[in-house]
């Protein structure tokens, strides 16, 4: 076995950014055992689902650091979009409620009747939620930017965050989160061989594969992207890489240090997929650990098939990041979660 890199230190200006603890941390670093015999590895899931507030999930660590900055600036409104079943939508609610904000939520998409899940929680946490239609991110993006204007101009002090919280300050939160993820695969004798994780915006993977570059080269990160293609979402990773080593002042990891999969998007964004599907029900039945449709079923589902093509090879030892989104289980059909 490999040894673990003994010098773990952090970077200074990593230390010293502002940051709002949020998180309950260290997440848990739980055995799979019964699904690692199942597929000739060593599998472990780091439990970002259960970081506390508002339910959990990977935006947490990011909103640490957003927010953190936003402090600063005497912030007094969050506003941020999403789809009308964001995570986190609802992680930026649940903050705001406990910071004593505001929030507007202006989702992609159109109303719904039906307000389960998610979108149930939103609205529990106090948040405002408005409806954009189908345009894309970028036209949202402006919109939230002319609110914010319209906001300041009422002598309110908003933040706008962006889609899933991708900003260089909140891929950072995954820089520290590997960092302490490398502290419990210690404890347990391991360096894990592989680190993989659900990808929307890139941005999680990206703070993964910097923290991979500086306390753990030859761990891969995989990102089974959900929705966007392999070359889209490769230069996403990259950007973010980019970004957030800057902010830090340390290299970007070296080429290799992550991977894109697309094979498993299905149907397409939030759109259950088969294999999603009988990823989701076996971990329930040989964990008990739930997972989300849109996100973590599909990343599991990859993990399982690059470990029966020996992508990941036998032995390997796996690091399941477990970004969370169970929420939205309560807003699908029955039906196809039962399938």
């Amino acid at each position: 076995m490999e040894a673990v890199m003994n010098d773990r230190s952090l970077p200074d200006k990593l230390v010293s950014l502002p940051r709002q603890k949020i998180v309950t941390t260290p997440t848990p670093l739980e055995p799979a055992e019964r699904l690692s015999s199942r597929l000739g590895i060593r599998l472990l899931l780091k439990r970002d689902d259960l970081g506390g507030l508002g339910c959990g999930g990977n935006k947490l660590r990011k909103l640490e650091f957003i927010l953190g900055k936003a402090l600063g600036q005497g912030v007094d409104t969050l506003l941020t979009t999403g789809g009308p079943q964001s995570n986190h939508a609802r992680l930026t609610a649940a903050l705001a409620a406990r910071m004593g904000f505001r929030c507007e939520l202006y989702l992609k998409g159109e109303p719904r009747a039906d307000v389960t899940g998610n979108l149930l929680l939103d609205r529990l946490f106090g948040a405002d939620v408005a409806f954009l239609g189908e345009q894309p991110y970028d036209q949202i993006h402006m919109a939230l930017d002319r609110r914010a204007d319209e906001l300041r101009a009422a002598g309110r002090r908003p933040c706008v965050i962006p889609l899933g919280g991708a900003t260089p300050e909140g891929t950072l939160g995954y820089v520290l989160a590997f960092h302490e993820m490398l502290e419990q695969c210690a404890a347990l004798g391991i360096k894990p061989d592989w680190v993989v994780v659900a990808g929307g915006t890139g941005s999680t993977a990206a703070g993964l594969a910097v923290g991979a570059g500086l306390w753990s080269p030859g761990t891969r990160i995989a990102s089974i992207s959900v929705s966007w293609s392999r070359e889209t979402l490769e230069a996403e990773i990259r950007r973010h890489v980019e970004s957030a080593a800057s902010v830090i002042g340390v290299d970007a990891p070296a080429e290799g240090t992550f991977c894109v999969f697309d094979e498993y998007i299905g149907p397409g964004y939030s759109r259950p997929s088969d294999s999603g599907g009988a990823a989701l029900r076996l971990m329930a039945r040989q964990e008990g650990v739930l997972l989300d449709m849109t996100y973590t079923a599909k990343a599991v589902a990859g993990l399982i098939d690059l470990a029966r093509q020996g992508v990941i090879a036998a032995d390997s030892s796996v690091v399941f990041v477990h970004t969370g989104g169970t929420p939205e289980l309560f807003a699908r059909d029955p039906s196809v979660l039962l399938a």
